[in-house]
């Protein structure tokens, strides 16, 4: 019984908090999709001939140094491989920007044990966003993985490669990245890295049609933001807030926040386009038309991207058929089919626009396009990763069918 005593009386041995923080929260990421065989080899799908070649040779040096431990990198390379990079790179044909970038990895090649690895980062980062510009984003995202080897301890290339594979649509890898960037910010109190972080996982989970999670994540880089004063975290957080709010209906709600985010952002802003289009389709949600024509005619010239453009004129669209403007309403209606069905085979691209058509037909009852646009948004939703999205395809679809056995 003393014994015992004595046992449940001895102290027990103080964990730091801030260790068993820093031992918890830093995951591994999936650097691989599942049907990848052979690491990186969507780069020669993406960018055939020398210049692929060249990018692959490149990534394989710069993802094997990453590897190694800062004794074993010298030697790592022949004495020659360096020389034959620069020849490939030189009949490669490769853009001049590219050029200076795969230059610069080549010297790793020629010098392993002096090679800066924040140079080396910056320079895989470089080449990423080259690659994603043209849309070659399995280029990109290895890259940025690259990058993120190169630099591990540092939360800001794990949190680019997190967004690449978000904007990606790769929401495993992306989630993954994300939540390894957390753990980093936090080691280092890094909190810039922290709270966008969380954001994107915020975009991540509204994605995903799991609001509950989605509204944690943006108040969590919410309040980081307000604590360390990042306004445009702040903003960025409080437009994500703003689209769940709209998407569960608390329009006052969206509202509120969606000024906030004006407010965070500044009208000069590069993100104040995408959140005015958001507040312009939140009036028409509210059925304030009038407030939103004008806006949607005016922000219409700057959506060069056809995806886009074709999301603003359905949404025109609609606010016309509520304020019974039919030439309006017929005017954007065409122009945004003919820009979905441009090219065949990319409706999948386009389904928001396509429900927006078939909601802004039902509101005057032309039911002919509303079966017109809702047949092909069934068909795009096969190969849509949203849920939401698809959910929503398939209410649009019920009240068609309802419709018909009205008639």
């Amino acid at each position: 019984m003393e014994r015992a005593r004595k046992r449940r009386a001895a102290p027990r041995p103080r964990v730091s908090r801030r260790n068993a923080t820093r031992r918890w929260c830093v995951p591994p990421a999936l650097m691989h999709e599942p049907e990848e065989l052979l690491e990186a080899a969507q780069v020669f799908d993406e960018l055939p001939g020398q210049v692929g070649l060249v990018l692959w040779q490149s990534l394989r040096d710069v993802t094997l140094w990453a590897s190694m431990p800062d004794e074993r990198r010298e030697g790592l390379f022949t004495d020659a491989a360096a020389h034959k990079r620069l020849e490939e790179l030189l009949v490669s044909g490769a853009e001049p920007a590219l050029e200076v970038s795969l230059t610069t990895l080549a010297a790793l090649v020629g010098a392993p044990a002096s090679a800066n690895p924040e140079i080396v980062g910056l320079v895989c980062l470089q080449v990423s966003r080259w690659a994603e510009a043209r849309g070659a984003m399995a280029t990109a995202m290895a890259y940025a993985q690259a990058a993120a080897l190169t630099c591990p301890e540092d939360p800001g290339p794990a949190l680019q490669a997190g967004s690449l594979a978000l904007r990606w649509r790769r929401s495993a890898r992306a989630e993954t990245w994300l939540r390894r960037s957390i753990g980093l910010a936090r080691r280092k109190r890094d909190w810039a890295n922290y709270a966008e972080a969380y954001v994107e996982l915020g975009v991540l989970y509204t994605r995903r049609g799991e609001p509950e999670p989605a509204y944690r994540y943006y108040i969590q880089g919410l309040r980081a933001s307000k604590r360390h004063s990042m306004t445009h975290v702040r903003g960025a957080a409080l437009h994500g807030l703003l689209l769940l709010a709209m998407e569960a209906g608390a329009l006052d709600d969206a509202e509120r926040f969606g000024r906030g985010a004006l407010r965070a952002f500044g009208r000069g802003h590069a993100r104040a386009p995408e959140l005015l289009h958001d507040m312009a389709y939140l009036w028409v949600r509210r059925q304030e038309y009038s407030r939103a024509i004008p806006l949607l005619q005016r922000l219409l010239p700057t959506r060069v991207d056809t995806v886009d453009r074709a999301v603003t004129l359905s949404i025109l669209a609609h606010a016309a058929a509520g304020s019974a403007d039919s030439r309006l309403y017929q005017e954007s209606w065409i122009d945004a089919w003919t820009l979905i069905t441009r090219r065949e085979g990319h409706e999948e691209k386009h389904t928001r626009s396509l429900l927006e058509l078939a909601r802004a037909s039902a509101l005057i009852r032309d039911w002919p396009h509303v079966e017109q646009a809702v047949r092909v948004a069934v068909r795009a939703t096969s190969q849509h990763r949203e849920p939401v999205i698809a959910a929503q395809v398939e209410e649009m679809a019920a009240a068609i069918r309802d419709h018909r056995g009205e008639h």
